[in-house]
């Protein structure tokens, strides 16, 4: 796969998420067999954790809504080469069970099959996400 065609799947992805579709049409961007993990403490913070597959990525998206608002996600970098992407930004979401904020960087991997999201790796501050959820 060349580096445009994942850079196009990951930028729909985004366009997706940003002009507030589905759950539903977000998940059709991946894969059926997904891979996907937040690492962090699951335990403290449940929409983090490892998934698997499209059905658990919409519910990843449905269920957001109920643990966070976000106030600001900013992607400053988005990379690839072959299957392979990243996208580097910051983001701000406030916990809405503890009123907390989460305040951090991340960085957000990627593998593009088929012009469908196979890996998912989304890296962030989870110290400071475990901090506000609790």
């Amino acid at each position: 796969m060349s580096s445009e065609k994942t850079l196009e799947a990951i930028r729909g992805l985004f366009a997706k998420i940003s002009s507030g579709q589905s759950p539903e049409s977000i998940a059709e961007s991946f894969s059926q067999d997904v891979d996907w993990n937040i690492p962090g403490a699951a335990d403290i913070a449940p929409w983090v954790g490892a998934r698997s597959g499209r059905e658990a990525v919409a519910a990843f998206y449905r269920d957001f809504g109920n643990y966070l608002q976000p106030i600001s996600f900013n992607i400053t970098t988005l990379m690839a080469e072959y299957e392979r992407g990243v996208a580097l930004g910051s983001l701000e979401c406030k916990v809405l069970q503890t009123g907390k904020t989460i305040t951090s960087e991340f960085a957000i991997e990627f593998e593009v099959v088929n012009e469908l999201i196979t890996r998912y790796r989304f890296f962030e501050d989870s110290y400071g996400v475990a901090v506000a959820a609790k």
